[in-house]
Parts: structure tokens; C-alpha cells; sequence
């Protein structure tokens, strides 16, 4: 019987714990960006004899909640390692033929399939419970990436597209969490529409979270998810990680078409591969680039120049230029011919400049 600390040490190494610096600074990304662009904007004028109040605007920006940061992080990691533990159960048997991946934890016997699906279960607790405190909007969009994540495995036995699939429930991930900042206590209503559904521990502490959240601000409810600047960078998202997917996909093209698998490397070789992978990160960088570019010149309202609202730095424009380089630097490790830096490529580089990335965004938004 293992040791607790081996037990976790076996469980971080399943799910490749590491490997969370893919999608995490892009979730906090979409937070701070929530937070950084106001909700509303309120017009005062002044009364009928022109005297009282001046007239102008104010902005109406959602208040900054630990609670809600530490809500956010549990959807992300809750999420993320169910969907890696699934993927390590549905491709045990694919892995245990592959010699790159036998060496994996239940092919290799360092775990039972018992305990990846105790693992799974638990995740997914922490998934919908974090989501269920966050406010109805997010509770209701929750199983749309779980099913993403469920899909994903399965694709590679019926279609090359699936390096696109694990990106939309990568691209998500910023998406979800402009969502849970900008949908919470809509319209100023506080009412749980749950009661009866949910533990009562959870109404308790999602009543206490709108409460809290309702005294400063009026939320979007559903409007959050109809706003255009987080699917920019869910987009951006998505198209980063299917490109880098492919990149790290180059390593089984053999075992693939051998075992009648699916894969952009093994339906087009390693030549066409790169070469798909290189349009898939320049359509990621133009999106940064959008993404960046609307933030900072958002849609005026009321015909009023509404960017000087949005609680940002404009040195924030370095954050995508970081992720050109970093593409453009990976692409330039690994050639057809020549593999033996995908680790460094695949791992490495994006790790970098995903951090990078979203301590930009950090920085600028508290340095503002």
C-alpha cells in the first residue's frame, strides 16, 4: 500500500499537475480582464434649474472578491484534472501498446483503475460544487466543458480534429471565468433559484458570496456570456493549444496510422503537420493581438470614448507580443526530421510564455 505522500506524488504525476501552467494563467487572464472593464456606465445630469449635481459619467467595475478567485481556481483545477484523468483511463490500453506512454501510471500498474476513477469523481465534485457556488449562469454552462473533455479522448479513433477539440475545452477556460466574475448577483437580485437543489452548505455559502458582491455592484447575469472580449481570447486560446497539440502529436505518427488512429501528423505527415501547426498559432497570435487591441478600445457608449474606464495598463500590448515570440521560437525546434526537442518545444516554451503572459496582464491591471 502506497504512503499518502507517494499516493499524491502518483496522483500529481497522472494528471500531469504540471502541465495546469497551460490554461491557468489564461483563466486568471480572463478574471483580471472581468474585473479590469467596467459592467455598466451610469449618467448623471444636472437638475431642471442646472444646479445640484455635475453632470457625467461613472463606471460601475465588479469588486474584487478573494472568495471569488478561490472559487475560480477550484473550477479550473477541478476541471482540468478530470479531464486529464479521463483521458488516462479511456486510452490505458492505446498507452500500453505505445512505448513512449507505457511508462504511465495505470499501464504501468503504479495505479489502479479503481482509484483513477475515485480521482475522477472527486474532481468533478469539486467542478460542479465550485460552480454551483458561483451563481446560476455558471452552474447552467458547466457540463458544456466536461463533455468537451469527455469527447476529446474519443475523437482520435474517428477524426483528425481533435488537437482542436482539446483546444475549445482548453479555450474555455478564460471564458468561464469572465463568466463567474460578470454573471454573479444579476440585476441585483439575490434570490437562490437553487434552494431545494443544492446542499444546503453550498445555498449558505453562495447566498453569503451574493450577498457581499450586491451591496457594490449590479451584475449581467447571462449578458456576460454574450460579450465578445473573452471568446477573442478563448479563440486565441484554443488555436495556441491544438497548434502545440499537434507539435507534441509529431512524436506518434507511426504508432497512429499503425493502430488506425487519428491525428493531423498521422493524416498528413510530418512535413503538412508543421505546416498546419505554424497557421494554427498565426491565427492565435492575430487574436492576442485582437484580444489586446478591443480591451483597450472598447465600443464607446452613450457616444462617449469609453477606454479611459478600463482599468488596464497599455504597456499590456507586451503580452501577446510575448506569445508570437514564444511561437515562432518553438517552431523553430522541432523540424520533420528532427524531434528531439518537442519536449523542450511542447513543454517548456509554452510554459514560459503562458506565465508570461498572464503576469503581464497581473501586473498591468494592479500597476494601473
Amino acid at each position: 500500500m502506497q504512503s499518502p505522500i507517494k499516493l499524491i506524488k502518483t496522483y500529481a504525476s497522472f494528471v500531469k499537475l504540471a502541465h495546469t501552467v497551460f490554461a491557468l494563467p489564461f483563466a486568471l487572464t480572463g478574471m483580471i480582464v472581468a474585473y479590469a472593464v467596467p459592467t455598466r456606465y451610469i449618467y448623471i445630469l444636472p437638475g431642471p434649474d442646472g444646479t445640484g449635481m455635475n453632470s457625467g459619467s461613472f463606471d460601475q467595475h465588479v469588486p474584487f472578491l478573494w472568495t471569488l478567485l478561490l472559487l475560480i481556481l477550484l473550477c479550473m483545477v477541478g476541471a482540468r484534472s478530470f479531464a486529464m484523468a479521463v483521458n488516462r483511463i479511456l486510452d490505458r490500453k492505446i498507452d500500453a501498446k505505445n512505448p513512449r506512454t507505457a511508462v504511465r501510471e495505470l499501464p504501468a500498474g503504479a495505479m489502479t483503475l479503481t482509484q483513477a476513477w475515485v480521482f475522477v469523481v472527486g474532481m468533478a465534485v469539486v467542478y460542479f460544487g465550485a460552480c454551483a457556488v458561483l451563481s446560476d449562469v455558471v452552474l447552467a454552462l458547466s457540463p458544456i466543458p466536461i463533455l468537451l473533455m469527455l469527447l476529446y479522448p474519443l475523437t482520435k479513433r474517428f477524426t483528425w480534429l481533435c488537437h482542436l477539440v482539446l483546444g475549445m475545452s482548453l479555450g474555455l477556460a478564460p471564458v468561464g471565468a469572465w463568466v463567474a466574475v460578470r454573471a454573479m448577483a444579476p440585476d441585483g437580485n439575490v434570490e437562490i433559484a437553487a434552494t431545494g437543489v443544492l446542499p444546503d452548505f453550498m445555498l449558505a455559502a453562495r447566498a453569503k458570496v451574493v450577498a457581499i458582491v450586491d451591496t457594490q455592484w449590479s451584475g449581467l447575469g447571462w449578458e456576460s456570456v454574450a460579450e465578445s472580449l473573452p471568446w477573442l481570447l478563448g479563440g486565441a486560446v484554443m488555436l495556441w493549444v491544438a497548434g502545440f497539440d499537434v507539435i507534441y502529436a509529431l512524436q506518434d505518427d507511426e504508432f497512429d496510422r499503425d493502430h488506425k488512429l487519428k491525428s493531423i501528423p498521422a493524416r498528413f505527415g510530418r512535413k503538412g503537420a508543421l505546416w498546419i501547426s505554424r497557421l494554427m498559432h498565426l491565427f492565435s497570435a492575430a487574436l492576442f493581438f485582437a484580444f489586446v487591441w478591443l480591451l483597450l478600445n472598447p465600443a464607446s457608449v452613450g457616444g462617449m470614448d469609453t477606454r479611459q474606464y478600463t482599468e488596464i495598463a497599455t504597456w499590456v500590448w507586451a503580452a501577446p507580443c510575448v506569445m508570437l515570440v514564444g511561437m515562432i521560437y518553438q517552431h523553430s525546434l522541432v523540424k520533420h526530421d528532427n524531434l528531439k526537442r518537442v519536449n523542450l518545444a511542447f513543454f517548456t516554451v509554452n510554459g514560459v510564455i503562458s506565465v508570461v503572459f498572464g503576469g503581464i496582464f497581473l501586473l498591468a491591471w494592479l500597476l494601473y
